[in-house]
């Protein structure tokens, strides 16, 4: 918060890899040098001057959807706390997300930051990417293409700020009390005055986005409000602010002997995406199985464009082995030659195919869309109507499948 390595990068610590084995390994010499950094660093966080904040305000707040990539808005007021003010910004749920945020802080003049935040995210839910059985069906949707929705959306810089952000406000809960099986740290910032100054007197704004679909379910968002203690004088004030300045140049110069030694990397955390567009509103096709679940599009950014990826129906496999998938009294009609639209979103995509599907009463074509494969060794696998045991015709969905040899 106040030195070098907090506004726009982040330490990643090269660790020496460990593992059980029933045959020893020769030590590498270097195990000797990262644990001696690592312990080194433990023992300055503990030097650390204590902390003179106390929390004051722990709010939560909720996405009202499952799968979304923002930007979504929390807006709140400071405490107007003399001395200083920190406000820390998580998501707390039962796995971790990463994406960007934008502080605004709305005073006389406005102060807008960016940045980027997270490690890791755990959203394979929300982006149908799973070697699993999927239904290609595709949606049109309010200002995109009927064949599959897909298609370039806004021209860009990557890391252009947006001056007037489309975002919706997230439900405020209330106060939080539960406890974080993981929680993902997105804002940490602090403001400092003297005396009986208010350290920070405003209206705060933050926008929060991903370039790809967050996993909301069980998670909320906790914006944690602290100020130093009632009880501060100007002396002791002094004092803190004098440890702890000296304490960061030690910190610093640890970390700067560790980058130049190679032991320590430092991590980029600026924005590299801007926020997408609104979502488009998808016209979902029939569902293809008795549990199928609604995989909404999303927006992918690729060669400074936003392109709509359309959603799907995700299929378990349980579904298709139990012939609980859509039942018609019939075979479908021929499978229309489709002309995929032009141009291909971007280079990574696949033309998926149209298909017929039955909506309880007659046959509806749902056309192809392009997608794009969790990976290179993805290929589609176009679905199909199958002669059901039970008379009729059973609807066998398509979806990505590993491919095996060459």
């Amino acid at each position: 918060m106040m030195g070098r390595y907090s506004p726009a990068v982040a330490l990643l610590l090269v660790a020496a890899c460990g593992g059980s084995s029933s045959k020893a390994k020769p030590k590498d010499p270097r195990d000797a040098e990262l644990e001696a950094a690592a312990a080194k660093r433990e023992a300055l966080l503990a030097e650390q001057p204590k902390s003179p904040y106390e929390t004051r305000e722990k709010t939560a707040y909720r996405p009202d959807e499952r799968c979304g990539q923002g930007p979504y808005r929390i807006e709140t007021d400071s405490l107007r706390a003399h001395y200083g003010e920190e406000i820390e910004v998580y998501a707390c749920g039962d796995h971790s997300i990463s994406g960007n945020y934008r502080l605004d802080v709305q005073r006389k003049t406005s102060d807008t930051s960016e940045r980027a935040f997270g490690w890791s995210r755990d959203n394979e839910a929300c982006k149908g990417n799973r070697a699993t059985v999927v239904d290609a069906g595709t949606a049109s949707s309010s200002g995109g293409s009927a064949r599959g929705g897909s298609g370039p959306a806004k021209k860009g810089s990557a890391v252009a700020p947006a001056t007037k952000l489309k975002s919706r406000s997230l439900t405020r809960v209330g106060e939080f009390t539960g406890e974080c099986k993981v929680r993902s740290y997105i804002l940490d910032t602090g403001y400092r005055s003297w005396g009986d100054v208010p350290a920070l007197e405003g209206h705060l704004v933050l926008d929060i986005w991903s370039d790809e679909p967050l996993d909301l379910q069980n998670l909320v968002f906790v914006i944690e409000k602290k100020a130093v203690v009632a009880d501060m004088t100007v002396e002791r004030w002094k004092k803190f602010l004098d440890d702890e300045d000296a304490w960061h140049k030690r910190y610093e110069a640890f970390v700067d002997g560790e980058v130049a030694a190679g032991r320590t990397t430092l991590v980029d955390m600026k924005v590299k995406t801007p926020p997408p567009p609104p979502p488009r509103i998808e016209t979902l096709p029939p569902k293809p199985s008795k549990n199928a679940r609604w995989i909404p599009g999303y927006w992918q950014y690729a060669d400074n464009d936003f392109h709509w990826l359309a959603g799907m129906w995700d299929v378990p496999p349980e579904d298709v082995a139990k012939e609980l998938t859509v039942h018609a009294p019939s075979p479908p009609p021929e499978v229309r030659v489709e002309q995929p639209p032009e141009p291909q979103p971007i280079a990574t995509a696949v033309w998926t195919p149209g298909q017929w599907q039955w909506d309880g009463r007659m046959y509806v074509w749902v056309p192809g869309a392009w997608r794009v494969p969790p990976s290179r060794d993805h290929r589609w696998q176009p679905a199909r109507w199958s002669v059901s045991v039970r008379g009729g015709a059973v609807f066998v969905p398509g979806g990505w499948h590993i491919r095996i040899g060459r």
